[in-house]
């Protein structure tokens, strides 16, 4: 059995007006959002990974909330398993607030990172928005977090 490398990630839930805010990535796959974020460094607690991809990534400091989702993508079960075949990642949404405005170019954006949007909670399933599984969930205040969201993309 090949070895898969596991990968813990923190991701940003930056939520106002109706709108979430996520990174503008270019790819393969033409234009796409993810939400700010990134993995671990070892003996880094998530909120502090939060905190300073956020940092990177925006420009901006956020103050890290409850934990919302936790979502696994074992790579070779989706359709990039060209590119993450061999990794399984878990990827921990939490509620954030920003502390100050983000930065028109951020300090050290992700590979890819074109810029920063806003977009509709309500049209996420229209956009080329990954992870799919949550276009539908964002905005629900009636669930108890945080829900497993399961191997999605």
């Amino acid at each position: 059995m090949s070895e898969k490398t596991l990968r813990y990630a923190a991701k940003a839930l930056i939520i106002e007006n109706g709108r979430v805010l996520c990174l503008r990535k270019q790819g393969d796959i033409g234009g796409y959002y993810v939400l700010p974020g990134g993995g671990q460094d070892p003996g880094e607690l998530l909120p502090g990974t939060l905190a300073r991809e956020c940092l990177e990534e925006l420009g901006a400091k956020v103050e890290v909330g409850r934990l919302r989702f936790v979502q696994e993508y074992i790579g070779g079960n989706h359709l990039f398993k060209d590119v993450h075949g061999k990794m399984h990642f878990v990827n921990l949404y939490f509620e954030c607030r920003l502390s100050e405005p983000v930065l028109s170019h951020p300090l050290s954006p992700d590979a890819g990172q074109v810029g920063l949007e806003w977009l509709e909670i309500e049209k996420l399933g229209e956009a080329a928005f990954f992870p799919r599984a949550l276009a539908g969930r964002l905005g629900r205040d009636g669930e108890a977090g945080p829900v497993y969201l399961g191997d999605s993309v």
